[in-house]
């Protein structure tokens, strides 16, 4: 047998394998027993192949995570406020707030600063270059 089908077999049955324990879960966390999904044996070919070290050890920490109860990070956990709390964040925020047209007119000052700044700098080389290319007669 060429080592390409062995690979594909053993790939096979580890497939069929997470798909049997997939069918457990689901059963399980919907409250009906174990078999009542359709499980699917590894089949017969690939029951000589050992399983690899990786798959026994991805076997055991799914088994481990089963066991921790399951967290949703999109729901989080309620914090009591209290009202010195929310006046203590009210407070630092409006010490940091700016109107909207105040920044509308800063960026508009800077960018006439920085116009500004490149018209002196192109008028500096200009200049320069003129002192420096021109002929003494």
């Amino acid at each position: 047998m060429s080592d390409r089908l062995t690979e594909l077999r053993r790939q096979r049955a580890l497939v069929q394998e997470h798909l049997a324990w997939l069918d457990r879960e689901i059963a399980e966390a919907s409250g009906a027993d174990s078999s009542a999904g359709p499980v699917f044996p590894p089949s017969s070919a690939a029951s000589d192949v050992p399983p690899p070290a990786a798959a026994v050890v991805v076997a055991a920490a799914l088994k481990a995570r089963a066991a921790v109860p399951a967290v949703s990070a999109t729901t989080p956990t309620p914090v009591p406020e209290s009202p010195a709390v929310a006046a203590a964040a009210d407070a630092i925020l409006d010490e940091y707030r700016v109107a909207p047209d105040a920044l509308k007119t800063d960026v508009k000052k800077g960018c006439f600063l920085y116009f500004a700044l490149a018209l002196v700098l192109v008028a500096a080389v200009v200049v320069a270059m003129y002192f420096a290319l021109r002929h003494d007669r």
